[in-house]
């Protein structure tokens, strides 16, 4: 058995949302926790690794519920770590790819682990041309079996499946992953009443069990339908969270224990990236800082109207949010990941955005451990406690005084390993340049 490794004199935030305990000493082995108490002040054993972590705070490492790693690629691995992020969910990607990505890391390449879902489950037509269309309920049912075969963490329903469809997908499943939605034809509430597990995209999903009549989605359109999201966000502005029927959604998502991931840092049309593209473009894997630096040109940038009304259904979403928090609903931090979201940075975007929502620090910062863990039905996850896998971040400021500490990383450990954040953005910085060879 490896020598274990000793985090002594933190102050511990142990994710479970409780008061921090300070003097803490963590003790971990094999890549799990195996004891935390406040006998800082023990001898070291001989043979273990220490780290005099006096001054420092530990927090659990943050799950990004919801990403698309294809659309990034295997050179993002290391800055989702870097970043602090210790576990991602892939929620659309091919399942070749996915299952050799989770292969090379478990053999040791440097990145979080990896759950995934595999292909979207969508109806016929599917939202884009290059999904596979699902051609009625047992078509739906036969896909769910194709990812479970294949080692698939949860299930993802997509836009234009029918209610039907949904239900089966959802019997197929048989309690065996979580099953979430980025639903359009089918309402967010049929779909929990049918035992869907999670709702992605508040922008998105619910949207139709909340717009006014003029402004739902019809069958047969998407997001790739010109005046989608414009629609959306005006139907958003003139949504009434105070009647009946949306005050049943929210009951609806407390009583049918569904996980709730937002993704507010999607807002398009919100022009809301322009510092951190700037920030983060040095670190983007190639196709990616292509497209980032695409959206910096004159002919991407949207109106100052348009972005006022993004930024707008951005705020009534928060409003959305909140209501589910102070109801008791759970609240899960995911970003969508993909050309438009740098790997990491924009969990920590998100973060932002739940606080504005109304959560506080401590739930902020559970709605990327603990409740995020939930959400993935991992109970070695999610905590720093005794039996938990050793996934945690020291931190050099109090998260529970400023978010802004949960950037301000002195080691990320994974599965007991310790990394230098600092060491993994310069290899990022040098390696990951755009195709002219600049950063």
């Amino acid at each position: 058995m490896s020598e274990p490794l000793i985090i002594h004199g933190v102050t511990l935030i142990d994710g479970a949302g409780g008061s921090p305990i300070e003097h803490a000493r963590i003790v971990i082995q094999a890549g799990s926790v195996t004891n935390v108490d406040q006998n800082s002040s023990a001898a070291i054993p001989e043979g273990a690794q220490a780290i005099d972590a006096r001054g420092l705070w530990a927090t659990p490492g943050l799950i990004d519920t919801h990403v698309h790693l294809s659309m990034v690629g295997e050179a993002s691995l290391p800055l989702f770590l870097a970043l602090g992020i210790t576990t991602i969910r892939d929620l659309g990607g091919p399942l070749d790819f996915l299952s050799e990505t989770r292969r090379l890391l478990e053999d040791g390449a440097v990145g979080p682990r990896l759950l995934y879902a595999g292909p979207f489950i969508d109806g016929d037509p599917p939202t884009l041309q290059s999904i596979e269309a699902t051609a009625g309920p047992d078509a739906a049912a036969r896909a769910v079996q194709v990812r479970l075969d294949a080692g698939a963490d949860a299930i993802k329903l997509y836009s234009t499946l029918p209610p039907e469809s949904v239900r089966r997908a959802i019997q197929a499943a048989d309690h065996r992953v979580p099953v979430t939605g980025h639903l359009g034809t089918t309402l967010a509430s049929d779909a929990m009443k049918a035992g869907i597990n999670g709702l992605e995209h508040a922008l998105a999903t619910p949207f139709n069990d909340f717009a006014p009549e003029e402004h739902r989605t019809p069958p047969g359109q998407s997001w790739e339908t010109p005046g989608f999201w414009q629609n959306q966000q005006r139907g958003w502005l003139k949504a009434d969270f105070t009647s009946d029927k949306a005050k049943a959604w929210v009951q609806l998502v407390v009583e049918r224990d569904v996980s709730f991931c937002p993704t507010l840092t999607l807002s398009p049309g919100s022009n809301d990236l322009d510092e951190e593209q700037r920030s983060f473009i040095r670190f983007a894997v190639v196709d990616q800082a292509a497209v980032l630096r695409r959206s910096r040109a004159r002919s991407f940038q949207p109106s100052p109207d348009a972005v006022q009304l993004a930024r707008q259904a951005r705020g009534r979403l928060q409003e959305l949010v909140g209501l589910v928090h102070e109801a008791g609903g759970r609240i899960i931090a995911g970003t969508d990941t993909g050309p438009m979201q740098p790997p990491g940075f924009a969990l920590h975007r998100e973060l932002g955005y739940l606080s504005g929502a109304g959560l506080s620090n401590m739930e902020v910062l559970r709605a990327a451990t603990s409740r995020a863990a939930e959400a993935l039905w991992r109970d070695d996850l999610g905590t720093i406690q005794p039996g938990k896998r050793a996934d945690l971040l020291l931190l050099r400021r109090d998260p529970l005084a400023d978010l802004g500490a949960l950037r301000d990383i002195e080691r990320v450990i994974h599965d007991g390993q310790p990394y230098d954040p600092a060491t993994l953005l310069a290899q990022a910085a040098e390696e990951n340049v755009g195709q002219d060879g600049k950063p």
